[in-house]
């Protein structure tokens, strides 16, 4: 906290004062600027029930290309990966948005089993296109990785796998 509020110019105690703690903070560093269910909806107003799939991947991907957002989901990986508190809250708030959102898609049947197997198809994607930069993925466009992922994101929401 110290060292963060030296860096910010600021007294660690307004630290504390508006974050509470470490956590406090960490928590807030890694929430998202945007609610997904709300980026989710306005992306998926009239796509046909059989394109949902790939208009889900692609606007997920370009919001996921724009530098802020870049920027937070590389944190948010790898923070996640290396702090248990940082991974119990990144899963945490998948349930409460990202899956919340998906699973309002697939209606009841089987939905937190259908929105996990989007995530997990998401943040594969993520993982490899931001975190490890693999040269074809990351040079796929969101329209071609709409094109190749969709169909699987489809399955999933259609539940067919």
């Amino acid at each position: 906290m110290r060292a963060i509020g030296r860096r910010a110019q600021v007294d660690p105690a307004l630290i504390v004062h508006y974050f509470g703690s470490k956590d406090g903070l960490l928590r807030e560093a890694l929430t998202l600027p945007l609610d997904p269910a709300a980026v989710l909806s306005e992306a998926l107003a009239g796509v046909p029930a059989d394109r949902v799939g790939q208009e889900l991947v692609r606007r997920v991907v370009q919001v996921w290309d724009s530098p802020e957002m870049t920027l937070l989901l590389l944190s948010l990986l790898r923070t996640a990966v290396s702090h248990d508190l940082a991974m119990t809250y990144l899963r945490d708030m998948l349930q409460r948005t990202v899956i919340a959102a998906v699973s309002c898609l697939v209606g009841e049947d089987d939905a937190q089993r259908r929105a996990e197997l989007v995530a997990a198809q998401m943040w594969g994607v993520a993982v490899t296109r931001y975190l490890l930069r693999l040269p074809a993925l990351a040079a796929m466009t969101p329209d071609d990785l709409a094109r190749t992922v969709g169909p699987s994101v489809q399955q999933y929401l259609a539940g067919e796998a």
